[in-house]
């Protein structure tokens, strides 16, 4: 069997699992420009581009975080949809580009995958997770009130998912501190800033109810 590439990578993704996260974020460069990198583990029974994948990954240019290119990784490699989409994004002259320009890029890559997941990051970081973690609107960012899930048809409690704890420890965490030990609770998130209340209005909008 091949030596790992990312060497880092496998206790990255026990250490997200054992401190409860789906998603994380973390700094790379790559011909002198900086990026973010956000990795996200595939949800159960979803579908994967390959049998060995284990994350997605979506590279942003700290200088523009609209601007982004996705791709996923397994142990050994990035996986890009394709060199024109990638030399494109990365600002590579294509006819430069050899057959193992991925492998070239894996090898640098290696270097900026951490070995822990750290939960202080920048406003920046914060808000890229948060509005990446849930999978669905990522402008919905703005949280609006906490609710109560109801209950299964056995009668016990449904449950908060991962993906929602971890949006809103990322935009709201104040918020979250006060809630995060009822599992029963939900945050929600609107696309309209208009929609946003504060913890102080959310708090007591869910003692009133």
């Amino acid at each position: 069997m091949a030596e790992l590439l990312f060497k880092n990578l496998p206790y990255l993704l026990n250490d997200m699992e054992q401190k409860g996260w789906v998603i994380d974020s973390f700094p790379f460069r790559y011909k002198e420009e900086a990026y973010f990198v956000i990795l996200t583990l595939y949800k159960e029974n979803q579908r994967k581009p390959s049998e060995y994948a284990k994350a997605k990954v979506e590279f942003i240019k700290t200088n523009n975080i609209n601007d982004s290119i996705n791709a996923y990784i397994d142990f050994y490699n990035v996986y890009f949809n394709s060199s024109e989409e990638f030399c494109d994004f990365f600002g590579v002259n294509i006819r430069n580009v050899n057959r193992d320009i991925f492998k070239d890029f894996s090898k640098i890559f290696a270097d900026f995958i951490p070995k822990e997941k750290t939960i202080n990051k920048n406003d920046t970081e914060r808000r890229l997770i948060g509005s990446r973690a849930e999978g669905n609107n990522p402008m919905a960012i703005y949280c609006y009130d906490v609710h109560r899930n109801g209950r299964k048809q056995d009668g016990s409690l449904n449950q908060r998912s991962i993906e929602n704890s971890n949006k809103a420890q990322s935009l709201r965490p104040e918020l979250y501190e006060h809630y995060c030990n009822d599992m029963n609770l939900s945050f929600f998130f609107s696309d309209s800033l208009e929609d946003e209340k504060s913890d102080e209005e959310i708090m007591a909008i869910f003692a009133n109810r």
